[in-house]
């Protein structure tokens, strides 16, 4: 019994003095405290969802224009209009579509240079959609002649292919031209150059032929020729005063 007789009396000492220190009466709570022999343990509560801090609402238009720039940049000029258009940026469309014309345009132009004339098209025609323009038109234009002659070419060859001698004949026949034998009847139409020696103008003269003698005069031929021009080396002694002209009358 002693033992706890002297601990409440500890305590009762340690309450007068708290008490009678400055700054008023003691916390119950640290009273207690002290009954237990040390200070209470206070947990600091977690905010709440609602005094959590709100995030910020990121701006829909410098997103678009942020994502246009990084389309841009990859070459990607239609797909950059069509972010800033679904954002509701107009002007800003507007423009990255000209820009993507002109992008376009000048692909087109590189592709009809090399001959790729079916790329040249598709690319005027998708320039031309996001802006209409005279160069975008011309390109078009020349892409497309320039396809025709060559799917006419590849005709032409695969007729050629075709054109059987029975055929031939029919058309050095002069009856008619079957389809395929065009380009056989346009050689046949051109007429043949004469085979005829360099040195003399105004006559064909046979450039194999042993001796040429001017018409009418003494000598044994076995050829003979009216007048003409010498024009070069004089091998059949023609122009025998040199001046040019052989076999005068």
């Amino acid at each position: 019994m002693r033992p706890r007789m002297w601990a409440l009396l500890a305590l009762a000492a340690l309450l007068v003095i708290v008490v009678a220190m400055p700054g008023g009466d003691p916390d119950p709570a640290d009273s207690a405290a002290v009954a237990r022999g040390g200070p209470d343990i206070v947990s600091t509560p977690e905010p709440t969802p609602e005094e959590a801090e709100p995030t910020s609402t990121p701006d829909p238009a410098k997103a678009a224009r942020a994502e246009a720039s990084r389309l841009t940049k990859r070459g990607r000029h239609a797909d950059a209009a069509a972010v800033l258009a679904a954002a509701g940026l107009k002007q800003a469309a507007a423009r990255a579509e000209r820009r993507a014309s002109r992008a376009l345009l000048r692909s087109a132009r590189a592709a009809l240079a090399k001959g790729r004339y079916a790329r040249a098209k598709r690319l005027a025609v998708r320039s031309r959609r996001l802006h209409r323009s005279g160069g975008a038109r011309a390109v078009i234009a020349d892409a497309e002649a320039a396809l025709a002659a060559e799917r006419e070419r590849r005709r032409r060859e695969r007729d050629a292919r075709t054109c059987s001698s029975a055929e031939r004949r029919l058309v050095r026949s002069g009856a008619a031209t079957p389809p395929g034998c065009e380009d056989y009847a346009a050689e046949l139409a051109v007429p043949e150059q004469p085979d005829c020696h360099p040195s003399y103008e105004g006559a064909c003269l046979k450039p194999d032929s042993p001796d040429y003698d001017c018409a009418g005069g003494s000598g044994n031929g076995p050829d003979y020729t009216g007048p003409v021009r010498v024009v070069g080396p004089d091998e059949y002694d023609l122009d025998r005063d040199g001046d040019g002209q052989a076999c005068e009358t």
